[in-house]
């Protein structure tokens, strides 16, 4: 797709990779208790090209004029000089194993660098085009990766076996294409309103997964500001409100089988992260919630300050104060900490014994996503997208 009607120049795609490892535990002698060891790196590069009609212009068919066919330009600029974009990645690891393997670590860490990224960047619509595609940015990504299983009982009638798996990946913009402060990836919006919009946008330094939305004004010590109703001073300045991916993921895995019975369950934590709740929104400004049961007669005065710096002492209806405190179309205060343990599967099995005219046969109950426990998120699944 780099192709133009003139040149091939940029089509072709180098990927060159390498990869080795080295059993330890077969070369040199080791300690008695680590029964494996094996170290392994990889190193690889990868090129990407583009969608269609991104290095040439196309006229797309419109709707017919007095039975006539009509074509018009594409709205987005194309660039004749694109290069194919291009991923380096490094990862080491290691896998050791202790007391007749027994004990099982694995361990992996990883570094990727993308650059020259193709992206559709907005300019002047006086130019005829909405979108100009252009090479430019880099993105690193870090990660480490630690499995852990162990297995504390054998014995003929009676097994347990654990497994743990760590997981952190971090994705930061190290540059942007030149001329570009900030760069908008993709947007949610409810209801096509803008002012009801989430924006997913990166700036040099900030992290894939940053969102920003509007919220309220507040001073230099971080009150928010009141106006002379009562209620929240709306700041319409586009602000981060947080980052959705997690500061890590760990799963544990458990597994007990006593004679033909056997017993398993999985739990997830998922630590950091944000969301933007539209249900919070909805359910709090309609006094729906829990949170908003305090309705007392004298109204409710917000914590903040006024606009001269002085503490706020007007008092607002309940009404009032939650629509303005959960004003869906300002995203800071319906915006949560996405952290949250879950008992994702519980499975109950058993297996008939060879004994039985069912030899072999295997039932077993199983249930998902039966608990979880999430702090700041009261009404709904974490997980939960609609």
């Amino acid at each position: 797709a780099l192709a133009t009607p003139t040149s091939t120049e940029n089509v072709s795609f180098f990927y060159p990779s390498i990869s080795t490892s080295f059993v330890v535990s077969n070369a040199v002698e080791i300690p008695e208790i680590i029964s494996f060891a094996k170290v392994r790196a990889s190193y690889a590069q990868v090129g990407n090209d583009t969608d269609p009609y991104r290095t040439t212009g196309i006229f797309a068919a419109g709707t017919p004029f007095n039975s006539l066919p009509t074509f018009s330009d594409q709205s987005i600029l194309a660039n004749p000089n694109l290069l194919p974009e291009r991923s380096t990645s490094l990862e080491i690891g290691a896998d050791i194993r202790f007391w007749d393997d027994r004990i099982n670590l694995d361990v992996t860490y990883y570094n990727a660098i993308t650059d020259n990224q193709i992206l559709a960047l907005p300019i002047a619509e006086s130019s005829g085009y909405t979108q100009q595609t252009v090479n430019g940015g880099k993105v690193e990504a870090n990660g480490l990766e630690i499995v852990l299983g162990i297995s504390p009982i054998r014995t003929p009638d009676f097994q347990w076996n654990t497994l743990v798996n760590f997981s952190r990946n971090v994705a930061t913009v190290t540059e942007l294409p030149e001329g570009a402060d900030r760069v908008t990836l993709a947007y949610s919006r409810v209801y096509n309103a803008v002012s009801q919009t989430v924006w997913f946008q990166v700036e040099e330094g900030g992290r894939i997964g940053d969102l920003y939305g509007t919220g309220y004004a507040k001073d230099d010590n971080g009150n928010f500001i009141i106006n002379s109703d009562g209620l929240y001073t709306v700041d319409n300045t586009l602000k981060k409100l947080g980052n959705y991916n997690p500061d890590f993921i760990i799963g544990w895995i458990n597994e007990f089988s006593y004679k033909n019975f056997n017993l398993s369950f999985v739990i997830d934590w998922r630590q950091g992260g944000e969301i933007v709740s539209r249900t919070q929104a909805l359910g709090g400004g309609s006094g729906q919630l829990i949170q908003t049961e305090n309705r007392p007669e004298g109204g409710i005065v917000a914590e903040g300050v006024t606009a001269t710096g002085e503490p706020n002492t007007v008092a607002a209806s309940a009404e009032s104060y939650y629509r303005s405190f959960y004003n869906r179309n300002h995203e800071e205060n319906n915006t949560l900490d996405a952290s949250f343990v879950k008992l994702r599967e519980m499975r109950l099995g058993y297996t008939f014994p060879q004994s039985s005219p069912l030899k072999g046969l295997k039932v077993a109950i199983i249930g998902k996503n039966l608990l979880v426990y999430a702090p700041e998120i009261k009404h709904f699944d974490p997980e939960q997208i609609a």
